[in-house]
């Protein structure tokens, strides 16, 4: 019976996500709602995250970060919150330093704080890195939310530095395919110029000037 109960109650659940983001109400923003959101899932230290938030407010993380850059409120609430939530971090690492356990004995609770600290803050991370980038961007677009996202103290100065190599080969690539479609079209525009040469009208007969 409370089987059932719960496969109802998570389908209900499930219909009624579908349904929100069908309509498209999960890309409205609400300044008051949304700013006192983050500030309070950034304090909570079971919940402090960007994901944690978009869940609550039903919200993709593309458009997560679509707010940030749009509203400077809610950027610069988010930013605060960040810090909030570091502090949060650290001060249970405090109170964790002051208990004792036999040797040999794991601290299961410093295992989960220092697993959060590397998650959420990438305090001695070495794994894969998040971007906040635009799929449909150009490479000149991606290099500047790099460098915004870098401002934010996302990336360390390794990260940084590949990023940026990573970035500068899409940026190389693209304007050498810009400068050869701009040359392909010139060449377009001179086989067109010399195919209409008009030796009856010499007012008309540009030649390839």
């Amino acid at each position: 019976m409370q089987e059932q109960i719960r496969k109802k109650v998570e389908l209900e659940l499930i219909e009624e996500i579908f349904q929100h983001f069908k309509k498209g109400t999960g890309k409205h923003y609400d300044e008051e709602k949304h700013c006192k959101l983050i500030v309070s899932t950034m304090m909570n230290s079971e919940r402090g995250t960007v994901g944690a938030f978009c869940v609550e407010a039903k919200i993709s993380e593309f458009t997560f970060y679509e707010w940030v850059n749009r509203y400077p409120l809610f950027k610069d609430l988010y930013l605060y919150g960040k810090l909030i939530a570091r502090q949060v971090w650290e001060e249970e690492g405090r109170q964790l330093r002051g208990q004792d356990f036999p040797m040999g004995v794991i601290n299961y609770a410093f295992e989960h704080w220092k697993m959060i600290g590397w998650s959420r803050f990438g305090v001695g991370k070495n794994s894969r890195i998040k971007l906040n980038l635009n799929p449909n961007g150009t490479p000149l677009e991606h290099y500047q939310q790099v460098i915004l996202q870098a401002s934010e103290g996302d990336f360390t100065a390794s990260e940084i530095k590949q990023l940026m190599e990573a970035v500068n080969v899409g940026l190389n690539t693209h304007e050498k395919l810009e400068l050869q479609k701009q040359i392909n079209e010139l060449r377009a525009d001179l086989a067109s110029m010399s195919a209409n040469q008009n030796v009856q009208n010499p007012f008309t007969n540009k030649g390839t000037t």
